[in-house]
């Protein structure tokens, strides 16, 4: 296997954006999750560099809904959490001989795939000078971590949580892999709070309010 395949962990329907439930009801936020699920897909494969996928969920409407676009899924028995299930993708990754791994999280309704192609980009202009890579973008607060990616795909400790934008930096000069901060709204957006959905719904007008919309 070779190319860079990218890896989507995504938490069970039901435990979701529960930040989101003062404005979506539960059902709302699973069709949220899953029509941004669907996006994530959508663009991805649009990409000759992107090999392929591996969805990460214990949740069977989300490993369905992936199977369904054609992706292949790793089925946790229980949520592990999101660094355990990142660290699974990697160790996946590490034994089909990927040549590199995308991380990105379910929910940037706004990524396109020129995003990804500019942190792609970052790494691969490199390419050949026997050096290992990583592109990172933050989240708008430059806290966070919303996409990953190393190049080539080696042994690496996650760090997803609060401050983790940092300490995937730090871990990266300490496997002496150089990073390279990529920035680009879409990458940075992603749907965690009430204020979040504020500006997506200003952004993508609906007739229903209260209904997830992806265009």
């Amino acid at each position: 296997m070779s190319g860079i395949w990218a890896i989507i962990p995504v938490k069970p329907l039901r435990t979701s954006k529960t930040r989101l439930a003062h404005v979506l009801s539960a059902e709302q936020r699973a069709d949220l999750i899953r029509n941004c699920l669907l996006h994530t897909l959508a663009v991805l494969q649009q990409l000759p560099a992107i090999a392929g996928c591996w969805v990460i969920s214990s949740d069977a409407v989300v490993l369905a809904t992936a199977m369904a676009q054609g992706v292949q899924v790793l089925a946790e028995e229980k949520p592990r959490g999101l660094n355990a299930a990142v660290q699974w993708g990697l160790q996946t990754a590490v034994h089909a001989h990927a040549d590199g791994i995308l991380i990105l999280p379910a929910d940037l309704p706004f990524m396109t795939p020129g995003d990804v192609t500019m942190m792609i980009d970052a790494v691969r202009v490199h390419e050949g000078n026997g050096r290992a890579y990583m592109a990172i973008c933050p989240d708008e607060q430059r806290t966070g971590t919303n996409a990953l990616l190393l190049y080539p795909t080696t042994p690496f400790t996650f760090h997803y949580g609060p401050g983790s934008f940092q300490q995937h930096l730090a871990e990266a000069r300490r496997r002496q892999r150089i990073p390279v901060v990529t920035t680009t709204p879409g990458l940075q957006f992603d749907l965690d709070t009430e204020t979040d959905w504020q500006k997506y719904q200003q952004r993508t007008p609906s007739p229903n309010p209260k209904i997830p919309v992806i265009y």
